[in-house]
């Protein structure tokens, strides 16, 4: 797969959590798997239409996701992932996917995403698609995330 391809959704994913104080985010790790599956505790999944086909995953464990989530909340503890904590992982996806939609379309590469579906509870497995998948690890300060780029070109 064609970095170009890649980097708008690492990118958007870097910009948007510098945007709610998040810095200093590292690529810890990239492989690839046969299909896109994910084990986390909370992963929110985007479908992507147009000239590229596929999906997106991020995910992460709970406690990461919460303190993303406080961070959106300008710095408000949240304790448990609850109805308005899952949603605000469901809009900053909305908000990632959102900018890289806008860098691949500034590179005349057109597509149209899905709502996110958040897959949210511990000890899972969750195969998304069949398609072959590049799995980058992001280390950043409120944990890590693993995000998943499974596209038919």
């Amino acid at each position: 797969m064609d970095v170009k391809y890649i980097l708008p959704f690492l990118d958007a994913l870097m910009s948007i959590l510098e945007q709610f104080g998040i810095t200093d985010v590292e690529r810890s790790g990239l492989y690839t798997k046969d299909y896109m599956a994910v084990d986390k505790d909370v992963t929110a999944i985007i479908g992507i239409i147009g000239e590229l086909r596929g999906n997106i995953a991020y995910s992460m464990s709970e406690d990461t996701a919460k303190k993303i989530v406080s961070a959106m909340m300008m710095g408000m503890p949240v304790e448990k992932m609850d109805v308005m904590s899952r949603s605000a992982i469901g809009e900053l996806s909305n908000m990632i996917m959102g900018n890289a939609s806008t860098m691949l379309s500034n590179s005349d590469i057109n597509v149209d995403i899905t709502p996110p579906s958040i897959v949210f509870g511990k000890d899972i497995f969750f195969i998304i698609s069949s398609v072959d998948t590049i799995t980058v690890d992001l280390a950043t300060p409120a944990g890590g995330i693993e995000v998943n780029i499974g596209l038919e070109i």
